[in-house]
């Protein structure tokens, strides 16, 4: 059966010269994210009859207030055509009426009392009346909610059912599969450097993770509920900060075919990091902190990342979650009198540095308050805006492969080789450009590529010890790829 993958795959190769597949976009979901629910910051509070949140029905969001107040690590999800479904946080979920969702018992660890849980709703591909419902903190634990039960209100069908024991940590994102249909769950586990990423695809979910040890150990003060992770909307990279003085903030790479975290890159620290967002255009990173610092990245940096550094704003007030909105605008919550009644715009994030038009007490919550640590977690991918099909293998500048196999001017010689080809790209292009090497097997598996700096230019690919076959060079620059197929004598 592998060889016939195998021989599948390398067809689909030589086919299509290795470019991105023209997978669901899933973008195109985006309604799913349009009301918002905020989580109140302490789980023990009593859920009072005034939930803030955001409806972006019509474009700009407009401040809603009703329904119980939820915990923090709030989630909410709406149908295909935006319709509130349910939301919920930790210990409670509630349906579109705002009444508790039938059957749904208590949500996460019953009698846990923490802060910084979070909560994930996750709709299973190509079943419309299906949720999964994550929640994290001390253990990690699903649910399952069939929409069509409760004359459409929803119920639970499967409850409260554990994935990962104590201590699992509430670093937990989501983002699509490169195919834009099947979903990645992804948890960080707390007193390790493990990443578990966990498939829902239209049969369900699968229970046994994709296991990525790589990056820090997530140990800091025993306080394993603090800190988030997060997507860039193309689901290339992966973005993680801890809530402590002195883990720092990482940027990883990941597979959206395997499921695969790797290639961690240390970020400056500043302490009490605690909100984390991507710009729509994936080139910018934003993290905030509860000592009222907002700093942003330039992705396109690569490993040079940290150093790119930049402070927005640096308040008197804590900043505590971010979140993109469909409109392309980020928003910031605080969790200090009297600035939690109101919520922070970033208003132009895809731009550099300050440019990027911070604007603090931006949108007042009507008298409302509670949304402390947790704005929305949704899948990240919903707000993919990539002028080309949502990406299969991605690239290095963070904004998706805009052409594959194009025609760069690289040349690559002698093809074939036997001890090592020289890689010549345009010194314009080299210039300019941060240039990344990847190269796949003909079975698609990536390989640990030997290369080396030749010249001004030029790069050496050495065989090493790679066996003789038929592989694929993929060199990315300039939010593009050329591919070359390589024969190894």
């Amino acid at each position: 059966m592998k060889k016939i993958y195998a021989l599948l795959f390398a067809l689909a190769l030589l086919c299509s010269d290795f470019c991105s597949a023209q997978t669901r976009n899933p973008g195109l979901d985006v309604s799913r994210t349009n009301i918002w629910k905020f989580g109140w910051q302490w789980i023990n509070v009593s859920p009072t009859i005034d939930a803030p949140g955001l409806d972006f029905t019509n474009g700009a969001p407009v401040v809603t207030v009703g329904g119980p107040k939820v915990a923090d690590g709030a989630t909410s999800i709406c149908d295909p055509s935006g319709n509130l479904q349910l939301y919920g946080g930790y210990l409670s979920m509630y349906n579109h009426t705002y009444s508790p969702l039938m059957n749904s018992g208590v949500v996460g660890d019953s009698g846990w009392i923490g802060i910084s849980p979070t909560n994930l709703a996750v709709p299973q591909p190509n079943s419309p009346n299906l949720i999964y419902y994550f929640s994290t903190a001390a253990t990690f634990r699903y649910s399952v909610i069939d929409m069509s039960l409760d004359g459409g209100k929803g119920a639970a069908i499967l409850r409260n059912q554990l994935l990962v024991p104590s201590p699992a940590g509430v670093k937990l994102a989501a983002v699509h599969h490169c195919n834009g249909s099947d979903i990645w769950i992804v948890l960080h586990r707390w007193q390790t450097d493990s990443f578990f990423a966990y498939l829902l695809t239209d049969t369900g979910l699968n229970k046994i993770p994709v296991t990525s040890k790589t990056g820090p150990v997530d140990n800091e003060f025993g306080a394993y509920q603090a800190g988030k992770l997060k997507f860039s909307s193309d689901g290339n990279k992966l973005a993680m900060v801890t809530n402590g003085s002195n883990i720092e903030a990482h940027l990883f790479d990941f597979d959206k075919v395997t499921g695969i975290v790797s290639h961690p890159v240390k970020l400056q620290k500043d302490a009490w990091d605690q909100g984390i967002a991507f710009s729509p255009d994936n080139t910018k990173l934003y993290i905030s902190t509860t000592t009222g610092i907002l700093v942003q990245y330039d992705v396109l940096t690569g490993s040079a990342i940290a150093q790119s550094k930049k402070i927005i704003v640096d308040l008197i007030q804590d900043l505590s979650a971010m979140q993109l909105g469909r409109d392309g605008k980020i928003y910031l919550s605080s969790s200090g009198l009297p600035h939690n009644y109101f919520l922070e715009v970033i208003h132009n994030p895809n731009a550099m540095d300050t440019f990027c038009n911070f604007q603090a007490e931006a949108i007042y919550l009507n008298g409302s308050s509670g949304s402390a640590r947790s704005l929305l977690n949704t899948v990240d991918s919903y707000f993919y805006t990539g002028s080309s099909a949502y990406p299969c293998y991605g690239d290095t500048t963070g904004i998706g492969i805009v052409e594959s196999n194009a025609d760069l001017g690289i040349k690559v010689y002698p093809n074939p080789f036997s001890d090592y080809t020289t890689i010549d790209i345009p010194n314009v292009l080299y210039e300019h450009e941060r240039v990344e090497y990847r190269l796949f097997d003909i079975a698609g598996k990536e390989c640990s590529a030997q290369i080396t700096r030749k010249g001004y230019g030029l790069a050496k690919l050495q065989r090493a010890q790679l066996t003789p076959g038929l592989y694929f060079l993929v060199v990315s620059l300039y939010g593009k790829a050329q591919i070359f197929k390589l024969t190894i004598l």
